[in-house]
């Protein structure tokens, strides 16, 4: 479906989907719906799980206080859409994966590393499934975070990384507050995927086929728990917004604001993993590739 960004929209976004509004992070663990627009129930047993703030229902475990290492790095984003004509939204998930290293000194984290893959789950009901072009989908942009991992009130270690700003399509002297250009020949324009078009490219399947050319924003924040000496699950909070320089057709474009698009408002639907690579994985062949061709092993992909 066509999707129409504002300001705080929420979008996992940085891959192919739209949306806006804000999810994940401080929510509960109530219920989440799945791509297909069902609601899956997440309730945490009484007998385990962790605080609701942290979008994970299993245990933490307390012999983890140090991260640095290698990891995959999956951030889910859960989008609602509402299209003119339709009378029920169609649920989306924005799917980005990537390999960072990550430094810890005392409880201080850096993590640091380049998105590897761009997946879009859609809802099967949706006239207009987003497509992730593999100009976009492989384009290996730096991820740069810092934070903490340290122990909370509780005594619960915990993985905090304030919000990030990420802009795709054109360079912004103030990235999290500067307007999105609109226009394909703002010189602040630039061609991120490296398909010879202003922004990034955006495919649109179904009933509904064609191109959008784009700016993206995107805001995010994590916060987990280890709940392995290998695995982190949490909660992500999430804004973004996108302006549309251009359609192929053209009247794509026109189409593409007919639609709103938000955050899915069902507590923690979006989220993120980090799967540690195993050491006895030799690390000369621990790249964009290796991470593609693992992601069902690591992450169910």
């Amino acid at each position: 479906m066509i999707h129409r960004f504002s300001r705080k929209a929420g979008l996992l976004l940085f891959l192919a989907g739209c949306g806006s509004g804000t999810s994940g992070g401080d929510a509960g663990p109530a219920a989440a719906v799945d791509a297909g627009g069902g609601t899956s129930a997440n309730i945490c047993p009484d007998n385990g799980g962790v605080a609701p703030m942290i979008c994970t229902c299993n245990p933490a475990l307390a012999t983890v206080t140090d991260l640095t290492g290698t990891w995959v790095l999956q951030t889910i984003g859960a989008q609602t859409v509402q299209a003119p004509l339709y009378s029920t939204p169609f649920h989306l998930k924005s799917i980005g994966v990537s390999l960072v290293q990550v430094q810890q000194t005392g409880n201080d984290v850096v993590i640091s590393g380049q998105y590897c893959d761009r997946i879009q789950q859609d809802d099967p009901k949706n006239p207009g499934p987003v497509i992730v072009i593999d100009a976009w989908r492989l384009t290996p942009t730096p991820v740069q975070r810092s934070g903490t991992f340290a122990p909370d009130d509780s005594g619960q270690w915990v993985l905090a990384s304030p919000t990030v700003v990420e802009v795709a399509g054109a360079n912004l002297a103030n990235p999290a507050t500067d307007p999105l250009p609109t226009d394909p020949n703002d010189p602040l324009v630039v061609d991120s995927d490296h398909d010879g078009f202003p922004g990034i490219s955006i495919g649109l399947g179904g009933l509904i086929p064609g191109v959008l050319r784009s700016v993206q924003r995107q805001t995010s924040a994590l916060r987990g728990v280890a709940v392995a000496a290998d695995r982190i699950e949490g909660g992500m909070a999430y804004t973004s917004d996108q302006s549309v320089l251009a359609s192929d057709p053209a009247n794509l474009k026109t189409f593409y604001e007919a639609a709103t698009a938000f955050s899915d408002p069902a507590a923690c639907s979006s989220s993120f993993v980090m799967v540690k690579v195993p050491d006895s994985v030799d690390s000369t062949l621990v790249d964009c590739a290796w991470v593609r061709g693992q992601e069902a092993a690591l992450l169910g992909l």
